[in-house]
């Protein structure tokens, strides 16, 4: 897969993030854990913008759209088979929507042309991962107590 290609894929991923996180929001019962996926949320919005500016960058010196690839992003947007999935199903859905998307952007940034998007994709998948710390944290917290942990006193700073 060419930078353009990945770059397209990954605005792909981030969007369908993105609706997950405003989705498991708008149906969280958890007061914390509504502001858990709304902060989330933010954070691939942001992600999408970084992604869209590159992306315009990149085609407008190509000057040729990229099909994005369907099938490698059905391989990396998880699919939600309930309808309304519980708190803790919808944490492990994010925990294993996260690793796909950090292992991507690993991957695009080894195989990027540009070093100003090779470095994109490598500070994305370190916040990604970030991502996942936070979703783990919650699961474990919930598995072994019952109640959300606050995710402001997580830190999401990445070296």
């Amino acid at each position: 897969m060419n930078e353009l290609e990945a770059l397209a894929l990954a605005l792909e991923v981030e969007k369908a993030e993105l609706r997950f996180y405003i989705e498991l929001a708008k149906k969280a019962k958890d007061e914390r854990a509504k502001k858990m996926f709304l902060f989330l949320a933010g954070e691939e919005a942001g992600h999408w913008a970084i992604f869209e500016e590159k992306f315009l960058e990149a085609l407008v010196k190509k000057c040729e759209l990229p099909t994005v690839d369907r099938g490698l992003l059905e391989k990396l947007v998880v699919r939600v088979d309930e309808e309304n999935p519980g708190e803790v199903d919808a944490v492990k859905i994010g925990m294993e929507q996260e690793k796909l998307t950090w292992e991507f952007y690993e991957r695009a940034a080894e195989e990027a042309e540009h070093e100003s998007v090779k470095k994109i994709f490598e500070e994305l998948a370190k916040v990604e991962n970030a991502h996942y710390e936070l979703l783990k944290a919650q699961y474990d917290s919930v598995m072994k107590t019952g109640i959300w942990m606050d995710y402001q006193d997580f830190s999401l700073e990445v070296d």
